[in-house]
């Protein structure tokens, strides 16, 4: 939820809580008031009656309908309000609120009762009336703070907002400068300054670091081909002895190892720094079609055979170079480890199977072979390999999952124990 549509809702409920206890003190005040107002009626009622009960004979002092009633008592008693129900005199099916008062006074020497009454049910509709209306009116009235408060808001938010889009259209490995936009808002401003220190400060770090990785990758690989290449002239000298042979041999398989793990170093870093940028559609079908028949020997060789199940025209946004790392090494880890159950992991055994299937949205390799000898978790952490294979320098599949988080592709694997199957998911 973003900012704004957070503050809109507190916004709203808080409205809602001052408009509802808004509306039941207004309600509850405007009744007090008039039942105040009508017991101050009563008690002037009551004070009348007392000075006609002086002036005139008590027969002469009630009126027709008995209100006020009067009646001579021997004791005092304290003035008393209360809400009583009658019927009405007009319809004798509706019953009306009345509110009653009844209070001592002395008048030519004797002690009267004087009891009053006075229907507030008009009163009551009053109360009710204006309620509404004012509860009306508050309502709108805080509708239209809410809203304006809102727009304001947005308004007032729109440099941060504009801020954050220009901020994810950055690209640090190009050269164009990301212009901020500006605000009169001190904290929008200093926002901005900061973010375009910061891109510059990405800009150069990032122009160094790629710098660095260009460098290592020429000067790097310069050496270990030319020791490469004097290695292999002295493994053709006739003055070798077998253990001079054993140990070039050991040295020359180091040595590939060696560039081997320079490339795919080099390579990771380049994908983590999104040194890739060219991205095109792809025909998935004809690049997996293609590197399946290139690895088809290798298959072949470990007495490994192939099912196809390949989608024509399967198409994917990545980039090409990217897609035949991430193929290939998936190929490669099917050759390496694809073995019969308990085979021979040198040279394999017959009815080793690998399976390739790709679907419109899915690309599933599997391969016979032995369960990990470590926790699946670790299978794509840099590093990570099988003891039973010192030749492999364990960067293949971390580079699947890098180029996969890059794209945003969700790779899966399984191993089948009732098959002996490692397999392998693509989703897109």
């Amino acid at each position: 939820m973003s900012l704004f549509s957070q503050t809109a809702r507190y916004l709203l409920l808080t409205a809602l809580a001052v408009a509802l206890i808004g509306s039941v003190g207004f309600y509850t005040l405007i009744h007090r008031k008039i039942r105040h107002e009508v017991d101050e009626i009563l008690m002037s009622q009551v004070k009348q009656t007392a000075l006609k009960l002086r002036q005139q004979p008590l027969n002469k002092v009630s009126d027709w309908d008995d209100n006020p009633h009067i009646d001579r008592v021997n004791t005092s008693i304290r003035p008393k309000f209360t809400d009583i129900t009658v019927l009405d005199s007009l319809d004798n099916n509706e019953q009306i609120p009345i509110r009653q008062l009844r209070k001592t006074v002395v008048a030519g020497g004797h002690l009267y009762l004087i009891t009053v009454r006075l229907p507030y049910y008009e009163f009551n509709e009053l109360a009710r009336e204006m309620s509404v209306g004012v509860i009306i009116g508050f309502l709108l009235l805080m509708g239209l703070s809410v809203a304006v408060g809102l727009g304001l808001s947005r308004q007032l938010w729109r440099p941060f907002y504009a801020t954050i889009d220009q901020f994810h259209s950055v690209r640090i490995d190009t050269g164009t400068e990301p212009v901020f936009p500006e605000s009169r808002i001190r904290e929008f401003s200093l926002l901005s300054r900061s973010l375009n220190e910061l891109t510059q400060k990405l800009r150069q770090q990032f122009s160094l670091q790629k710098q660095f990785t260009e460098n290592a990758s020429h000067e790097l690989q310069t050496p270990l081909a030319v020791a490469s290449v004097e290695l292999d002239f002295l493994m053709q000298s006739d003055h070798l002895t077998e253990s001079d042979y054993t140990h070039l041999q050991r040295a020359t398989d180091a040595l590939g190892r060696l560039s081997q793990l320079n490339r795919s170093l080099l390579l990771l870093t380049q994908v983590e720094n999104n040194q890739f940028a060219a991205d095109e559609i792809l025909n998935l079908s004809e690049l997996l079609t293609q590197y399946t028949d290139e690895y088809e020997p290798f298959f072949q060789h470990k007495n490994m055979a192939i099912e196809r199940a390949i989608s024509p025209n399967v198409q994917l946004r990545i980039n090409r170079q990217l897609a035949g790392v991430l193929l290939t090494n998936l190929l490669k880890n099917a050759v390496r480890h694809g073995i019969a159950p308990h085979g021979d992991a040198r040279h394999g055994t017959a009815g080793s199977n690998v399976h390739i299937s790709l679907t419109s949205h899915k690309l599933t390799i599997e391969n016979t072979g032995n369960p990990l000898p470590f926790a699946d978790s670790q299978l794509f952490n840099r590093f990570t390999k099988d003891p039973a294979r010192p030749d492999s320098i364990g960067l293949g599949l971390a580079l699947v999952k890098q180029i996969c988080d890059r794209y945003e592709l969700r790779i899966h694997y399984a191993y089948d124990k009732s098959r002996s199957n490692h397999i392998f998911s693509l989703h897109w």
